[in-house]
């Protein structure tokens, strides 16, 4: 118990300080390298990273279907139960939560591709495998308490946004009902945060500020990246698709999770 402690205190010790972030994306996005068990050149990261990305391992659950299925109702289910019990059903949503960015940090972070064989995405599976910790505490801590008192119906705006990247049609400017079951979200970081985050603000601060703070963070980054992609992949109907409309629901819930965290903070004084 003490170790927990100690791992908890001081990961809520980085997750208040500005340079931890600073430090944290510059390891993840800059100091380490994506691996490709064929090999690559520096000048092929970009594609070494896409391929690993689009050939993802965890996407088999949404190519066999009834996975993918199952993950949607098992995530209406403890939302839905966060709803009705509140506190009663915070345990159930810890754990979907841990498992969901555990299974995502390493099934999102490597994939298999006929040009460069096995990748892994170093930084991805790092950042990842942070957030997946702080959902681990938060298991064994229960700080998250979803009771009426806590509960904001001014930030409902949210609700639209999570609704949006659930269903997230991977088909430019299709609105595929089909994806409502059988789609990213719970295999994908960034159509899955947007709900967690939701959920989370619309409870705040009756949550796990830690949790919430690093889940948010890596939510920025992806969003900031993916959003920004027809300005360097070219606007194309795919690109602005894809990175734009789809991630923003990410972008605005990730920012919008660490204001509101940042705020708290300087009204308390630090």
């Amino acid at each position: 118990m003490r170790a927990l402690e100690r791992a908890s205190r001081a990961l809520d010790y980085l997750a208040g300080r500005w340079w931890f972030y600073v430090l944290a994306f510059l390891i993840g996005f800059g100091f380490l390298p994506p691996y490709a068990s064929k090999g690559y050149s520096w000048e092929e990261m970009g594609d070494v990273i896409s391929e690993g990305l689009s050939h993802a391992v965890i996407y088999r659950l949404v190519d066999l279907v009834w996975p993918s299925v199952l993950l949607h109702i098992l995530a209406l289910a403890v939302i839905a139960a966060v709803v009705l019990w509140g506190e009663k059903a915070s345990k159930a949503f810890d754990t979907w939560a841990f498992a969901t960015y555990l299974a995502i940090a390493i099934g999102q972070g490597t994939g298999i591709s006929d040009r460069y064989g096995l990748v892994v995405l170093t930084g991805n599976v790092v950042l990842g495998l942070l957030v997946a910790f702080s959902w681990g505490l938060e298991c064994l801590e229960g700080r998250n308490k979803f009771r009426k008192e806590y509960f904001r119906p001014r930030r409902l705006w949210l609700v639209p946004l999570a609704a949006w990247a659930y269903w997230s049609p991977v088909q430019p400017f299709r609105l595929d009902p089909r994806y409502l079951l059988v789609g990213y979200f719970g295999v994908a970081y960034c159509l899955t945060t947007p709900v967690v985050l939701a959920l989370m603000a619309l409870y705040y601060p009756g949550v796990n500020k830690t949790a919430m703070r690093l889940t948010a963070f890596l939510g920025l980054a992806f969003g900031v990246l993916n959003v920004s992609r027809p300005l360097w992949a070219g606007p194309t109907p795919t690109a602005i698709w894809e990175g734009t409309i789809l991630h923003l629901p990410l972008l605005i819930t990730s920012v919008y999770a660490l204001g509101i965290t940042i705020g708290a903070s300087r009204r308390r004084g630090g």
